[in-house]
């Protein structure tokens, strides 16, 4: 074999190894995170994903035509329960945390999203409004982890939440404001962390601050929660001891915070797109690096059925398409005569498309990303 042969053969060998690498995504938007003792969930492009803790290839766990949202690891590390939609409905589902079958928990036709794990690991708890009347608040239900009839707790409002470590204590937010879209507010409907005792149904507010507080997680005697009451506004992590004193643990000033969860031995949470863990000996912050390996199907070019978004004179306006980035009226769904209502330009989003009395093309509210 002569050398120039040789040397061939050893760059295809070094691109044949390069290839995996290439095809893999270095994702954002990673939502929903929790971290167990090694390892870390999270929710990408509408499915649950798993990853090694300290970052790399992650591995996809589930694949249904709906959305989940809020994995959470057992208290051993060896199943994974969320909230999903594989049936038309958004139910609470558990799935060996290497993947494997899964098992339906619950089975009301009102949305039961997934709050946490009990800490005996035998049961979890969601939150429902199938019993509050007007569908307008929720409230916390206990399931076994092998699914059966649901207990609901002796709290009247309740959306995120957990319970302190021997089970009798529950912090949780009465309101919540997590997938609300404009920040730094106050006023009545900032939420505050209250706890309730299960035993002697005893309830305090624990942070009673016009700023919004909440993401409450439980580590030891200590009380982690989320909380925009900084100089900066902006959501950050903070501390709360028994005694009651609070402290600032991150400072982050350019983006929020959102959807922490804790785990044995950290707090994985997402900002900007991206996940962070903060260990919890140290309070010292790292972000994870992720990959995935996908399609990124959703990102292809598409038509859409867009009707139910867009209002005429506040009635939904039929034969709508969006495609390409534009809005479009089908005028005349026979002959497919099609004007252009308004285009969205790259960097912006529409909302509340409105047409005018005349029906003459109009711009859309739109707000730069």
């Amino acid at each position: 074999m002569t050398a120039r042969m040789r040397s061939i053969l050893v760059l295809a060998a070094l691109l044949g190894l390069a290839l995996p690498v290439s095809a893999q995504v270095d994702a954002r938007m990673f939502r929903y995170p929790d971290v167990s003792a090694d390892r870390i969930a999270f929710v990408y492009a509408g499915d649950v994903w798993v990853a090694p803790k300290e970052g790399g290839l992650a591995q996809r766990l589930s694949s249904p035509p709906g959305e989940e949202a809020f994995p959470r690891f057992s208290p051993d590390g060896t199943r994974i329960a969320f909230s999903g939609n594989y049936d038309g409905n958004t139910d609470v589902y558990v799935v060996p945390s290497g993947g494997g079958p899964l098992t339906r928990l619950t089975h009301h036709p009102m949305a039961d999203r997934l709050v946490d794990w009990h800490p005996d690991g035998e049961s979890l708890l969601f939150a429902s409004s199938r019993a509050s009347g007007k569908q307008r608040f929720n409230q916390f239900y206990r399931v076994s982890a092998e699914g059966g009839p649901a207990e609901r707790l002796p709290v009247e409002f309740a959306e995120y939440g957990a319970l302190s470590s021997d089970g009798r204590t529950l912090a949780f937010m009465m309101k919540a404001r997590d997938d609300r879209t404009w920040k730094r507010y106050r006023g009545g409907t900032a939420p505050d962390i209250h706890t309730f005792d299960l035993r002697t149904r005893a309830s305090t507010n624990l942070t009673d601050h016009p700023a919004n507080d909440g993401s409450p997680m439980w580590h030891g005697e200590t009380l982690y929660f989320l909380s925009d009451r900084g100089a900066n506004e902006r959501f950050n992590l903070w501390a709360r001891d028994s005694g009651g004193a609070v402290r600032q643990v991150t400072d982050f000033d350019e983006v929020d915070i959102t959807f922490p969860a804790i785990g044995p031995s950290d707090i994985v949470f997402q900002a900007g797109g991206r996940l962070y863990l903060l260990d919890l000996a140290t309070e010292a912050t790292r972000e994870v690096e992720i990959e995935v390996v996908t399609d990124l199907a959703s990102l292809r070019p598409r038509t859409e059925n867009v009707s139910r978004w867009i209002l005429v004179s506040g009635e939904p306006f039929p034969n709508q398409t969006f495609t390409h980035g534009s809005i479009r009226r089908i005028a005349d769904p026979v002959r497919l005569a099609v004007s252009k209502i308004s285009a969205v330009r790259p960097g912006t989003g529409a909302r509340e498309v409105m047409s005018t009395v005349t029906g003459s093309e109009t711009a859309p509210l739109a707000s730069r990303t």
